[in-house]
């Protein structure tokens, strides 16, 4: 279990990044499975070169799944990919539009949309390395998704920390992404989810969450004092629950 989870959404492209999530938890968690990648490293080893982009692609869902399967995807930093739809439609790129795509690859920003019509792309990920990502999501309800889905495995591992060999585990229900769009405006902002400090006690599982800004990844979480905490996620193993408190309304006005 990480330390900390951090999120960050550039709300004017719906980038996200962050640290603590793996490429597995990106893979698992999101719904709108891509047919077809184009790697944006030039020099990419894997997949199968495509003359008209100069690019190497990865060509049919099957094809996605073993290269999301490969140690290359959930290991190596510098892994960057584009999903499209149909192969047709990338050969009707234009120099332009190529040469957009190259400059994305290398700069990991956009020119102008993040989102091209030709390729009909519901992703553009960047491996940072160190389970650090930015990923552009056309729904971002597919990064709440995920989100959600780590913090449940993580609340299920705190749960059943000191269970005895003998002692059958217990569930936890699925957190639902719907409740983590109350934090908008604090990944708007940068939050750290700080599982360092987070702590079961009388049957609730509490995980303090701060006001952090897009860097706030590199700091260190023993850093975070309980002044600084803005909400607090938490799940009641009784009543089987989880609920979310949020403590300003606005804040920005509440960074330190």
């Amino acid at each position: 279990m990480p330390d900390t989870l951090f999120a960050y959404i550039d709300s004017t492209s719906n980038a996200v990044l962050s640290k603590g999530l793996s490429p597995n938890d990106f893979v698992e968690g999101i719904v709108h499975r891509p047919k077809n990648l184009l790697l944006l490293d030039p020099v990419a080893e894997t997949g199968e070169y495509e003359p008209h982009t100069g690019l190497k692609i990865v060509n049919s869902p099957k094809q996605v799944q073993q290269f999301f399967n490969n140690k290359t995807f959930t290991n190596s930093k510098g892994t960057k990919w584009i999903d499209f739809n149909d192969l047709a439609m990338l050969k009707e790129l234009t120099p332009l539009e190529i040469s957009e795509l190259l400059y994305f690859g290398h700069m990991r920003t956009h020119l102008h949309s993040p989102f091209f019509y030709k390729l009909q792309n519901n992703f553009v990920y960047f491996n940072l390395g160190n389970e650090t990502m930015r990923v552009y999501y056309r729904y971002l309800d597919e990064f709440y998704r995920i989100l959600a889905s780590k913090l449940t495995r993580i609340a299920l591992e705190k749960v059943n920390d000191r269970r005895s060999f003998f002692r059958k585990g217990s569930s936890v229900a699925p957190l639902d992404g719907e409740l983590l769009k109350e934090l908008y405006p604090l990944l708007q902002e940068g939050a750290i989810f700080c599982l360092n400090q987070s702590e079961l006690k009388n049957k609730l599982y509490r995980i303090p969450i701060f006001l952090s800004d897009e860097k706030g990844w590199r700091r260190n979480p023993n850093n975070y004092t309980k002044e600084q905490q803005i909400a607090e996620i938490s799940y009641d193993t009784a009543n089987q629950q989880w609920s979310l408190e949020v403590e300003n309304d606005d804040p920005v006005f509440s960074f330190r």
